[in-house]
């Protein structure tokens, strides 16, 4: 008995190892400045969240 609840566990946990993804969505994909005055700085923020059900992990930031 002990041993097919060990069995189930290892499982269970494979099972959530291998299809538990994490999934990132953002509140927008793009920002228009529209015109901006030269040497003026300008920034904008994007918002994510992790919608999977896995850690996600940012390994890579780059500007389009």
């Amino acid at each position: 008995m002990k041993r097919a609840v060990v069995v189930l566990a290892a499982v269970l946990l494979s099972t959530a190892f291998f299809f538990g993804k994490p999934s990132i969505e953002f509140d927008r994909l793009e920002h228009d400045f529209g015109e901006v005055p030269e040497n003026s700085e300008q920034s904008c923020e994007f918002v994510f969240r992790n919608t999977g059900s896995a850690k996600l992990i940012i390994e890579r930031v780059s500007a389009g």
